[in-house]
């Protein structure tokens, strides 16, 4: 049985995939773009761990250290390689971020995820093979007390570029390459 080889499959820059999961990663919600580009219906995906798309070249330190920031109740960014159901794949900037209720328990986790430059999948793709090499790799810091300022500010950076993507035409790659690109290299 001969197997094709995987392509990535690519999609708009104004693109954005949504997706809402519960407590154990079982996913609740995935927008129309999120299931196009991964492949599935909701109907398919609704009800199963987030992992369903998880890409065998991403390292499990990278998931360990998203994990560790989500349940201390911190947002984590990062660029992340999914696969889709035919097993191509395709590459996101991710932004995760806990969803609390009014008590401030967390009630669920919601991902953001914008098309990554060239560059950043590139420099990601490096890394992340050092990681799954267990060879030292720059691109899992801490969790820092610094988060909650950097998160509001990337709540009122996101809210800036909403209206510059309204009323301009900008794209909102343009903010979380640069964001996710900073992870990377800092």
């Amino acid at each position: 049985m001969s197997r094709h080889p995987t392509q990535e499959v690519t999609f708009s820059e104004s693109d954005v995939l949504l997706s809402t999961t519960d407590l154990s990663s079982k996913i609740t919600y995935a927008n129309e773009k999120f299931c196009e580009v991964a492949g599935f219906t909701l109907d398919e995906m609704r009800g199963h761990p987030h992992r369903l798309v998880r890409h065998k070249d991403m390292p499990k330190a990278a998931f360990a250290n998203m994990w560790a920031a989500l349940k201390s109740g911190k947002s984590w960014m990062g660029p992340v390689k999914n696969r889709c159901k035919s097993g191509d794949y395709y590459w996101v900037n991710a932004f995760v971020t806990p969803i609390k209720n009014a008590r401030g328990e967390i009630v669920e986790y919601q991902s953001v995820r914008t098309k990554p430059s060239d560059e950043l999948v590139k420099r990601a793709s490096m890394e992340y093979q050092k990681l799954s090499q267990n060879k030292k790799s720059h691109c899992l810091k801490p969790i820092s007390d610094a988060t909650a300022f950097v998160t509001a500010g990337l709540v009122v950076l996101i809210a800036v570029e909403i209206l510059s993507v309204i009323l301009e035409g900008a794209t909102w790659s343009n903010v979380f390459g640069v964001l996710a690109g900073g992870v990377l290299m800092t």
